[in-house]
């Protein structure tokens, strides 16, 4: 693609926001969506054109058919609250905006999915598997992959997400008891998801599924324990129950279909 087709990053977040900078650098022009006033002046300072938007159930507050307009390819990454109470409204969501995109001229769509449609004891599983969630917002974010399910769309289930400033270790820290400490890791830099999604953009990979994590796969308990360690956290309490956990994701096609090669192979 030329310096004049035009991106569109709905959900303008942590992974959002690093991902348009990479964009742009890369002669993309890009649009990114935004639910706070307060980030508007940070997007223009980067170049990238924003949006006020807030989807909800029932509407889309915002202009979301001039954001939709003119746009090469859109990219969704709105990720379910981790909320119970809150998690049913994010499939009537994606619905709600995947009504909208109907309306539009885009065709290629790249939707950011998650590897919680796997379910925990699925064992060693890639893109290929057929995905069995066992938990309610991993039954919810495979229902809303559907709409995405054509030869013009590209789903990338990625893992747990970190970066320099961000991981599970800060969080778990907190915790009385860490539970399935022999379960293997699945995570993924914010590096190589950006690697992964420019990769799709520029060797126009669409119509395909893609299980992005990071080819690492201690148990917790190793893991966790050396970044506690690493970042002067303190001892990690794990709990000595048998762990129930055993998926472990893999996926030929990072390496066979865009010749990706990881930025952080080893997290």
């Amino acid at each position: 693609m030329n310096q004049n087709s035009k991106i569109g990053i709905i959900g303008c977040g942590w992974l959002g926001f690093a991902l348009a900078k990479k964009l742009i650098s890369e002669n993309y022009q890009v649009k990114g969506s935004t639910t706070s006033i307060e980030k508007i002046e940070k997007f223009n300072k980067h170049n990238i054109e924003p949006c006020l938007l807030q989807i909800n159930e029932d509407e889309i507050i915002g202009e979301i058919s001039t954001f939709l307009k003119n746009l090469n390819i859109l990219i969704i990454s709105i990720p379910p609250k981790s909320r119970k109470n809150s998690s049913s409204s994010y499939l009537n969501k994606i619905r709600r905006l995947n009504e909208e995109i109907q309306k539009s001229s885009i065709k290629k769509i790249i939707f950011i999915s998650s590897t919680s449609v796997y379910g925990s004891n699925q064992g060693k599983v890639n893109s290929n598997i057929i995905a069995n969630p066992n938990t309610a917002n991993g039954a919810l974010i495979l229902e809303s992959e559907k709409f995405f399910n054509n030869k013009y769309s590209t789903v990338i289930r990625f893992g747990g997400l970190i970066g320099n400033d961000r991981n599970p270790v800060f969080f778990l820290i907190k915790k009385l008891e860490i539970k399935n400490s022999l379960a293997p890791i699945n995570l993924i830099h914010l590096d190589d998801c950006i690697g992964i999604i420019s990769s799709i953009i520029n060797k126009n990979m669409w119509g395909k599924v893609f299980s992005a994590v990071a080819p690492y796969h201690p148990s917790k308990k190793e893991y966790y324990t050396k970044k506690s360690i690493e970042f002067g956290l303190g001892k990690l309490n794990f709990s000595e129950l048998k762990t129930k956990i055993n998926k472990q994701i893999s996926d030929n096609k990072i390496k066979d279909d865009l010749n990706y090669s990881f930025i952080y192979p080893k997290l």
